[in-house]
């Protein structure tokens, strides 16, 4: 056991929607590394309406342990998603140092949490721990997409967990009310990041509900239009084709008339170029009108989650 406990009081923050398997050994292995290594820690749990046995893993874990450990139970209204679940938990955490783990999964070393605390150390802000296995396809295709539109230096990838100071989440505090991605707020923040990519025992995914596809869904393309230029860039392309298209017509137009050919029956792939036309303004007007409904969501929006009750869970 470590004799010099750390003095920073650190806030663990563990989204919770149908961990029954999962959340007893992982709370062991958190709770012992936090009771060798600090003072003062607390477990802020976010209840996302688990159906399953979650909560009463959780009491039997606390009775079982012995060792006077106090969590704090955030229980949700309804299913809100990891991002609005999470906004909760840090907005409750009152750490020096908050580590947000967005799900139950131990294909970890227990050392890699105080490796990511000791980088923050270093005068970090936020650090990330990335699995180096196991990546599903369609977040490799995300990540890769937001990483070449994105202006910001810092790259994105697929995280397990996260430690962020209290600097940097005043700082995103500040930047917005609405924060719809955490971990393009915090890369966006201005202030120094870090990943640390490990070796990752267990490359077993847990597969997402029908409910957390589509919230995941929504939340992929909304951070692409918010933080990155592809959309800038996309009607940039669309319109150079259309501006194509219509020399091309032009040019078109002209030979016929200073040549012996003469128009035929042309109509319909004259209405072909046309209907094209109106689709690709279609689909500009609906990224627009996409663009402009996150917007007002980011800028009106003020109630991030619906809380049911928060309730402190002990021996």
């Amino acid at each position: 056991m470590t004799q010099n406990k750390e003095k920073n009081f650190v806030s663990c923050v563990v989204y919770l929607h149908n961990e029954g398997t999962a959340i007893k050994p992982f709370l062991k292995e958190v709770c012992n590394v936090m009771q060798d290594n600090f003072e003062k820690y607390e477990i802020v749990c976010v209840n996302d309406c688990c159906t399953d046995d979650t909560i009463g893993q959780i009491h039997n874990f606390l009775e079982e342990s012995g060792k006077g450990i106090v969590v704090s139970l955030i229980n949700l209204s309804y299913y809100q998603g990891v991002e609005s679940a999470m906004n909760a938990g840090r907005d409750l955490a009152v750490g020096d140092f908050l580590f947000e783990f967005d799900k139950c999964s131990l294909d970890f070393d227990g050392t890699l949490i105080m490796d990511i605390y000791r980088r923050a150390l270093e005068g970090y802000d936020v650090v990330a721990a990335a699995p180096k296995n196991g990546v599903p396809l369609s977040s490799k295709l995300f990540y890769a997409v937001y990483n070449f539109s994105s202006r910001n230096r810092y790259q994105l990838r697929q995280e397990r967990f996260r430690i962020i100071s209290r600097r940097a989440i005043n700082r995103v505090n500040q930047m917005n009310i609405y924060t719809p991605y955490r971990k393009a707020m915090y890369m966006n923040c201005g202030l120094k990041t870090d990943t640390i990519v490990y070796d990752n025992k267990s490359m077993a995914r847990k597969g997402r509900n029908s409910e957390e596809r589509g919230k995941r869904s929504d939340l992929a393309f909304d951070t692409i239009i918010i933080f990155t230029d592809v959309l800038e860039k996309f009607s940039m392309l669309v319109s150079t084709i259309l501006l194509g298209v219509l020399i091309l017509m032009f040019c078109w137009i002209v030979y016929s008339i200073f040549s012996e050919v003469r128009p035929v029956e042309g109509w319909m792939s004259l209405m072909a170029l046309i209907s094209f036309g109106f689709f690709m303004t279609s689909v500009m007007l609906t990224m627009v009108l996409k663009y402009l409904s996150v917007i007002l969501n980011m800028s009106f929006k003020k109630q991030r989650y619906v809380i049911e009750g928060v309730e402190k869970l002990t021996k």
